[in-house]
This record gives structure tokens, C-alpha cells and sequence, in this order.
């Protein structure tokens, strides 16, 4: 399994409908609404960075609310 962890920017006042909505993807193991530049983290755990890829841009990227997402792949 590959892990990467997705910094959000939200609209203001959206995080809890961006907690709610990013809570129902299946790959989206943890949410944590953070402080200072960004709005929210999230960790994804796919099988591969295709799929970690394919979560971001279609699920993740189409809640409405997000302006931008920042994504950090970790390494083994």
C-alpha cells in the first residue's frame, strides 16, 4: 500500500461539509482539520500511485468547496 497525505485548501466555512464529503471516500483513511496555510489534511491509502493518482483527481480535487490540493507521497 502506498501512503500520501493531501493538504487542502477550503472555502471559509466549508470544513465541516469538506469533513463530511471526504469522509465517504473509501481510500481516505483519517481527516484533521490543521491551522495556518492549509485547511485540512487527509491520508489516502491506495495500492499504488496510479490509484492514489485517480483518487485525488476525481474524488478528492470534485468536493465542492476545494480551492486547492497539496500532496505528499511518502516514502517506504
Amino acid at each position: 500500500m502506498l501512503t500520501c497525505f493531501v493538504l487542502i485548501n477550503a472555502e471559509a466555512n466549508k470544513e465541516d461539509d469538506l469533513y463530511n464529503a471526504l469522509s465517504e471516500i473509501k481510500e481516505v483513511e483519517g481527516i484533521r482539520e490543521v491551522f495556518g496555510q492549509y485547511d485540512l489534511i487527509c491520508r489516502v491509502e491506495a495500492k499504488n500511485l496510479k490509484a492514489v493518482r485517480k483518487v485525488i483527481i476525481n474524488d478528492i480535487r470534485n468536493v465542492p468547496g476545494i480551492i486547492a490540493t497539496t500532496s505528499l507521497v511518502t516514502a517506504d
